[in-house]
């Protein structure tokens, strides 16, 4: 057992050190010296329980995912009547919250975000990973979702209106620095959260000619 907890407290200690030097300079400029001076553990470390650095880098990709993967929309969304217009809008709001909520958890760590966006960035078998984990069932349920609201609108204008519907959340995660720089404030607060969040879903409701309150 002592092992065990070792060896997991190892495992952490790596992604962590890999989470955070991904979201400040993307994955590709990381080394394994990098790592192994971020973490205080040394490099045959990384290939003793990982395989490699890329297998590191694959299970820092899904930790920061992993709340998303827990938390799949269908669930959210499983008591909704959306065959009826208040069933839809009440939805929409199930859908907005869920996504606001992963994104500003203050109980994960700050790099979870950044290095999503990192990997984002690039094409690479990182983003494949993102979005066989994750994107890949993000837009088919929302899509569905869309399509229920919406069936005039085609796959090209769903995946625009996924976008629609939570880019101002993702801004705000993947440029928090500035924001907050601009704000003069360290962290969002839970008023202005509410606000963005209050915001998006209004602005959801009225395009898609849904009840407001």
């Amino acid at each position: 057992m002592i092992k065990y907890q070792t060896s997991n407290k190892t495992q952490q200690a790596l992604i962590n050190a890999a989470g955070e030097l991904a979201a400040e300079d993307g994955f590709n400029a990381i080394t394994t010296r990098n790592i192994a001076e971020r973490s205080g553990e040394n490099i045959g470390s990384i290939h003793y329980h990982f395989g490699s650095k890329e297998k590191l880098f694959e299970a820092t990709l899904l930790t920061a995912c992993q709340g998303w993967i827990d938390n799949p929309l269908v669930e959210v969304l499983v008591d909704c009547n959306l065959q009826s217009k208040d069933g839809q809008a009440e939805a929409i709001r199930r859908a907005i919250t869920r996504v606001t909520n992963l994104l500003f958890d203050k109980e994960v760590p700050s790099w979870y975000c950044r290095a999503v966006y990192q990997v984002m960035q690039t094409d690479n078998k990182l983003r494949d990973v993102f979005f066989d984990a994750v994107m890949e069932e993000e837009l088919e349920q929302v899509g569905k979702l869309l399509n229920v609201i919406d069936p005039t609108l085609s796959e090209e204008l769903r995946t625009q209106h996924f976008l629609l519907l939570f880019t101002p959340l993702f801004f705000h995660a993947d440029y928090r620095g500035a924001i907050l720089q601009r704000l003069g404030k360290e962290e969002y607060s839970e008023e202005y959260l509410d606000a963005l969040l209050e915001n998006c879903i209004h602005q959801a409701l009225l395009r898609y000619r849904l009840p407001v309150a």
